[in-house]
């Protein structure tokens, strides 16, 4: 049977399907040419985007390590790795969005302002890494290392910083003159980034005049106007002073036209002593501190006050035989736990015995395990010099731009602990090296505290050459007592150790200056063991009259504008009570039979704080380094059990009250006047001056014209507040630019 052909399968069918195909074939194909354009486009434009986010993304992440390293805040990128990833990204950045298919985008869209806007700003950022910084890093490199054999670091290099900073300066300017003259950009995102880099260059310019003083200075310190000279002194805590420890070694540093050297240290044994004050100031503070703190450089620390005992041992170092017309320019103290902080930023030491010190066990060596390991006191000081060259050897051939962060963090941390401290003849110079926070504000070791913010003092001295002072335990309790008499809570610990409450009211004060009562309970106990004292050799426990004793003195500071009203004690005697540049102290020196191993001396004392106080008061100590770790104060913890001012002075119960010595504020000198106290002709009871001490320490001397400059740092030093405050570390370059 014959089939009918189906209707679609004529000509005019075919011709239709044919007709139809064709049409969807050139749509489909035009939706896919155009899908691929536009996907090509993303592609194209979207890889650009991408390589300059990471470009961007480094860019972040190399400037916030340059500037944690420059700040000394601590990098896991050294500054050369950092510099070069800085140059390469942001080269990188700027050579990608310069590229025609950007151009492209301007030229033909409403986003032209945002490309300016870009280009504008990684031009800014080229010309800037281009110039100041190439220049800073070229300097970084030309500086020359420690050289062993003339002991001398090269710094020349550093004479060029004032013209590189000038040029950033014109050239930051210049740059931010181009931002200005961009559009506004359309993109929201651009417009912030545009005003970030506005900000950005605006606070590095900040940045830069706030470092002004100290660049132009820089030259000035290392010698290009003619040779400087600066001292290192070495203290020793295992034998404590009030400002630190022991002055065991001096070593004077000089520096030529940017050549540094480094001299070799001598023990303070070998200093002819003074037989004269060695200026005004030393006249008034012998009345109440005693002669050694001008008498003996190993005593000059029984001054609390850094600024002016680093004067004095300036003026020391100044008459020796040879010194006569050299000018001291500064003072550097440092103490074993500084040197173990060098080391642990430069890495570890191994001395001649093979003993390997780090960043952990340093201080520990030289105040406790050195005398043990070195009973022979000839043998040890030979180690120690040794030892400290290797040490001093080590750590300056460290420097360098891979180190400098870790180290610029190790000086600022050890002078903020006051294991670093630095007097400057020119207090501006102080003051700079402050302001660009090379150093904390407390390196200056001047008497703390102010009327609003009381703060009291405790200081310690052996009296007796030894080392005895790691096993001193200080224990320090404050309440806020409101007036009420404390007789009845002295009986902490041993009754019998804490005799009749005194009076030590002092004549210029007024009632009406005074405010807030406190109750200070001050517990020093020696930790010594009958049988570490049979075992350790004797210049470590003293002689067979005191031996394992510590023959202690106290010195007890009143906060600013404040009084030390009253005073209980037992196993002490009361040698003077007056004031020193307006602050009142009380000194105690020990008995006969002196602080003995496992006993515990109590101190109880009244402090009125000045009548403005806004603080708590709080208690400071000299650092004591022990077995326990480092004891510095209280931190102002108080037990407040008032809870409101204290009584009116009439009403004040102690201010009445005498005690069987009588009232001592007649200024108490009898120290100054007592030869067996405070003379120590023989030089015996100055302390040893053992050259071990130079594993403790070091610090760089004042001039010895005598002059007081701790005022006139710290009038400097006020002014830098608000900058310390801006920043903080680590560095956050994304809140510093916003």
């Amino acid at each position: 049977m014959l089939q009918r052909p189906s209707q679609h399968a004529n000509r005019s069918g075919f011709h239709a399907i044919r007709k139809s195909c064709t049409a969807q074939r050139i749509v489909w194909l035009t939706i896919m040419a155009a899908a691929g354009l536009v996907l090509s486009g993303l592609l194209f434009y979207g890889i650009s985007v991408i390589r300059m986010y990471s470009d961007a993304n480094r860019l972040m992440n190399a400037g916030q390590s340059l500037a944690n390293t420059a700040l000394g805040c601590g990098s896991d990128t050294s500054m050369p790795e950092a510099s070069k990833e800085f140059v390469a990204s942001a080269r990188a950045l700027r050579d990608e969005l310069n590229e025609p298919k950007w151009t492209f985008v301007r030229d033909h869209t409403a986003y032209g302002n945002d490309i300016d806007a870009a280009r504008t700003m990684l031009d800014s950022v080229g010309n800037l890494v281009d110039g100041p910084f190439s220049e800073a890093t070229n300097l970084i490199e030309q500086l020359k290392g420690f050289s062993k054999d003339n002991k001398t670091v090269d710094l020349s290099a550093l004479g060029t910083l004032p013209s590189i900073v000038r040029n950033a300066r014109a050239d930051i300017a210049a740059e931010t003159a181009k931002l200005n003259t961009v559009g506004q950009p359309r993109l929201s995102v651009t417009s912030e980034l545009l005003n970030a880099g506005k900000t950005g260059l605006s606070s590095a310019d900040n940045l830069l005049d706030e470092y002004d003083e100290l660049i132009d200075l820089v030259p000035q310190l290392i010698g290009e106007n003619g040779t400087r000279t600066y001292l290192a002194a070495i203290y020793n805590p295992a034998e404590l002073r009030s400002a630190g420890g022991m002055v065991g070694n001096v070593a004077a540093i000089t520096a030529d036209h940017g050549k540094v050297t480094i001299g070799d240290f001598s023990p303070t044994t070998d200093f002819k002593y003074a037989t004269e004050p060695l200026d005004d100031e030393n006249v008034k503070e012998a009345e109440v501190f005693g002669q050694w703190i001008w008498k003996y450089p190993q005593t000059t620390t029984m001054n609390p006050d850094y600024q002016r005992a680093a004067v004095t041992l300036a003026n020391q170092w100044k008459s020796q035989e040879g010194n006569e017309h050299k000018d001291v320019a500064g003072v550097i103290a440092i103490d074993p736990m500084f040197l173990q902080s060098l080391i642990g930023a430069t890495g570890s030491v191994t001395l001649s015995d093979g003993k390997v010190l780090d960043g952990t066990n340093t201080a520990r060596f030289f105040l406790h395990d050195l005398y043990s390991e070195y009973p022979d006191f000839a043998q040890q000081n030979k180690y120690t010099n040794d030892a400290s060259k290797t040490i001093m050897s080590h750590v300056f051939s460290s420097v360098n731009s891979s180190t400098a962060s870790a180290l610029l963090k190790a000086v600022r941390d050890s002078s903020a602990s006051s294991h670093l401290k630095l007097w400057m003849r020119e207090s501006n110079e102080f003051a700079a090296l402050v302001q660009t926070r090379v150093l904390d504000a407390n390196a200056a070791g001047s008497l703390p505290g102010t009327s609003e913010q009381p703060v009291a003092g405790a200081y310690f001295s052996e009296m007796q050459a030894s080392k005895l002072s790691w096993y001193l335990h200080v224990d320090i309790s404050v309440r806020k007592t409101c007036g009420e008499s404390f007789v009845e809570d002295t009986g902490q610990g041993d009754p019998d150790q804490v005799g009749s409450l005194m009076s030590t009211r002092l004549a210029g004060i007024s009632e009406e200056s005074l405010g807030d009562e406190y109750t200070v309970v001050l517990k020093l106990k020696n930790t010594l063991t009958k049988e570490q004292v049979e075992k350790l050799p004797e210049f470590v426990v003293g002689t067979d009259d005191t031996k394992g004793a510590m023959l202690l003195r106290t010195t007890l500071m009143a906060p600013t504008g404040g009084e030390i009203t009253s005073i209980a004690y037992g196993n002490a005697l009361l040698q003077t009570n007056g004031p020193v540049e307006d602050r009142q102290f009380i000194v105690l020196d020990p008995t006969e039979t002196g602080l003995r191993p496992g006993k515990t001396d109590v101190i109880v004392y009244t402090v009125r704080v000045a009548e403005g106080a806004t603080n708590p008061l709080n208690v400071v100590t000299t650092p004591v380094i022990g077995e326990s770790g480092e004891y510095t104060g209280t931190g102002g913890a108080v037990t407040d059990e008032c809870g409101a001012d204290v009584p009116d002075a009439a009403e004040d119960k102690t201010q009445d009250t005498t005690g069987a010595q009588g009232d001592a504020g007649d200024g108490g000198n009898s120290a100054a006047e007592d030869g067996n106290k405070s003379d120590g002709t023989d030089g015996t009871d100055a302390g040893s001056g053992d050259t071990n001490s130079a594993g403790g320490g070091s610090g760089s001397g004042g001039s010895g014209s005598g002059d007081k400059t701790s005022g006139g740092a710290s009038e400097a030093l006020d002014s830098l507040s608000k900058f310390k405050d801006q920043i903080q570390c680590p560095v956050d370059i994304t809140k510093l630019s916003f």
